[in-house]
């Protein structure tokens, strides 16, 4: 899994289309994909903060399981500068 920041992973999931919203209580950042009902929660985290291996991978496989990326284009998408 490539190195990522929380900041590119939230520009990856927005392109995919993912809309977000901020629970700020919980310190969560709700990721939603309307097409397929898809969520992804994350911590609130500064976008310039190495995103943890483990958020990476239950993202991986979120996107895989609902049909919205294979782990490939996941990959390719989070090394690629936009």
């Amino acid at each position: 899994m490539p190195e990522a920041t929380y900041g590119r992973l939230d520009e990856v999931l927005r392109a995919l289309g993912f809309s977000v919203r901020v629970v700020e209580e919980k310190r969560t950042r709700v990721y939603r994909h309307g097409p397929t009902d898809a969520l992804i929660l994350l911590p609130e985290q500064p976008a310039t903060d190495p995103a943890i291996p483990h958020h990476l991978i239950e993202v991986r496989k979120t996107l895989e399981e609902y049909g919205i990326a294979n782990p490939m284009e996941f990959a390719r998408r989070l090394q690629k500068a936009e």
